[in-house]
């Protein structure tokens, strides 16, 4: 058996290269080297981490690949046999020696220069008052345009909606009931750390939850907008919802393809929410 770590490309050392491989040989059967490649990513993923390395496994990336006329067509130029290159945990026959192909694509994002202009001469004339949580919003939102993943970038729109949000005070009745539970609380026989546990969360039910302050604002701001085949506020309690599968790990979480095709209509969504009070809204 051998196992090598090392940079994607020979001609780099390890510390100046962005892509390692781990590769395994020597292994008999298909099954026996699956088992093996995924016992050995487990010990990368742990080694890593102790050494604060973060790195990118696969788990959730893009599985696009090259066809297999694209592969034939490359083997046909190079005279080598030809593998797909997959992100992630990959089990292949050694021999003949295969070379491994990919497709690396950066997406640019071009606006037109005619809107441009127009929303930006508009905000100069109004002047707009940013404050201090409309300033974390809109951080928050620029901030998901440089992340490499659609997870973080879901979640960081996320974020700045809940930047956004100020839970209202629930109705004078269910006040009273909160507060007949926590001075029923408060008398309990229960240990004292749980007891400051659970009025702790009692005090927040108080005021309303995120998900209802989150629809309370999304009404507020837009209306009867739709985003995708949802209202604004379907729409905000779908994607907070798979927000806490994400954060919480709830069972099944979202596939790679359920936050990838939620994230393009929530940033339309949040830049709706940022500058619609501001610059009006855009057609739909």
């Amino acid at each position: 058996m051998s196992i090598v770590l090392s940079a994607r490309r020979d001609d780099l050392p390890i510390q100046d290269s962005d892509q390692l491989v781990l590769v395994g040989s020597g292994y008999q059967t298909e099954s026996e080297a699956r088992a093996a490649g995924s016992r050995l990513q487990d010990a990368l993923m742990v080694a890593l981490a102790r050494v604060r390395v973060g790195a990118d496994f696969g788990h959730r990336a893009a599985k696009g690949m090259f066809t297999t006329h694209g592969l034939n067509w490359v083997e046909e130029q190079i005279g080598q046999r030809v593998l797909n290159d997959i992100h992630g945990l990959m089990v292949f026959q050694s021999e003949p020696k295969p070379r491994f192909a990919s497709i690396n694509a950066q997406m640019i994002r071009r606006a037109s220069p005619e809107i441009f202009m127009s929303a930006f001469t508009q905000a100069i004339s109004l002047q707009p008052q940013i404050s201090e949580r409309d300033l974390l919003a809109y951080t928050l939102f620029n901030a998901s345009f440089f992340q490499p993943t659609a997870d973080s970038r879901f979640l960081l729109l996320v974020m700045s909606i809940e930047a956004l949000i100020e839970p209202a005070l629930r109705s004078s009745d269910a006040q009273k009931y909160v507060e007949s539970l926590i001075e029923q609380t408060k008398s309990s026989p229960l240990p004292v750390e749980e007891r400051n546990s659970i009025l702790g969360s009692l005090r927040w039910l108080r005021r309303e939850s995120i998900n209802q302050a989150g629809k309370r604002l999304a009404t507020e701001r837009l209306g009867d907008r739709v985003y995708g085949d949802r209202t604004a506020p379907e729409f905000f309690t779908h994607c907070y919802q798979m927000r806490s599968d994400l954060v919480h790990g709830n069972l099944p979480v979202p596939t790679f393809e359920d936050v990838g095709g939620a994230v393009a209509t929530l940033e339309v969504f949040v830049s709706d929410l940022l500058t619609g009070p501001i610059l009006g809204y855009p057609v739909q």
